[in-house]
């Protein structure tokens, strides 16, 4: 009776070692690299526009994707447990002394159905010297774990409420991940 015991007491505590593990281990990918998905992303308003380089802004060389102003690049993933979208915005060395008003980068996430916009930010490295440089841009992604879904990175030649003005815009995501 007691070996029968022991025999089921050792059972359980390895099933319940094996669940934990299997619980711990089940999470997705913990990393997802937007520049290796690159080819697979939705491109608008045509592909040609985009450009995967390295870019160095202010001593700061980030593997990046050039696009032109006025464009979208949708990636679809699956995002990790905790994850967070890690993206550095910035401009080509080109056009900071150039006139133009800047570039409106926007992001959000769409499961097809709504989209749910994560943030805005204009960069204009002509107007604001301090933005000559790469600008981190982190957001919590945590309520979408697990879950498959598109990010959608967007560029406009102007900000709301400001005319169209396409000079010298010249915008970069650098370094697009979904990382934990």
């Amino acid at each position: 009776m007691k070996s029968s015991r022991a025999a089921l007491t050792a059972v359980v505590v390895v099933v319940v070692v094996l669940a934990g593990w299997w619980l711990f281990h089940r999470r997705t990918a913990e990393h997802v690299d937007l520049i290796t998905q690159f080819d697979q992303a939705t491109k608008k308003p045509s592909p040609e526009g985009f450009q995967v380089l390295d870019a160095t802004l202010a001593g700061e060389t980030k593997k990046a994707i050039s696009a032109p102003p006025n464009s979208r690049l949708t990636f679809h993933v699956r995002v990790p447990d905790d994850g967070w979208l890690r993206v550095s915005l910035g401009m080509k060395p080109e056009s900071w002394d150039k006139e133009g008003n800047g570039v409106y980068f926007f992001a959000g996430v769409s499961d097809g159905k709504s989209y749910e916009p994560l943030f805005t930010q204009t960069v204009n490295p002509f107007k604001n010297a301090a933005e000559r440089r790469w600008i981190p841009v982190s957001v919590d992604l945590a309520a979408y774990a697990g879950e498959e879904i598109d990010v959608i990175l967007n560029t406009r030649s102007s900000g709301p409420g400001q005319p169209d003005d396409t000079r010298n815009d010249l915008p970069l995501w650098g370094a697009p991940v979904i990382s934990r």
